[in-house]
């Protein structure tokens, strides 16, 4: 099992796909483009945050996240962290 943090370095292109599509859904068009952006081109300026542990990949299938207690705010702040770039 991988998880985003500890094989940020590793990903292919099928990986960076994998996640834009689980982390775009449902964002605006607007949001979507800065989200591609981010992870194709800024994938390193991504800070290190214990809740992008929760993004995993097991084996060959796609990147799905693991939610502790609730998926959409949980998933919102892991948007947020990627879309703002603080």
């Amino acid at each position: 099992m991988k998880n985003f943090n500890d094989h940020r370095n590793e990903l292919t292109c099928n990986d960076l796909d994998s996640l834009y599509l689980l982390l775009s859904k449902g964002l605006r068009a607007e949001n979507k483009d800065l989200m591609h952006r981010r992870l194709f081109n800024h994938l390193n300026m991504i800070p290190y945050y214990g809740i992008l542990d929760r993004l995993i990949k097991e084996n060959d299938q796609g990147w799905s996240y693991c939610a502790g207690q609730s998926y959409p705010d949980e998933l919102r702040t892991v948007r947020k962290i990627i879309l703002e770039l603080k």
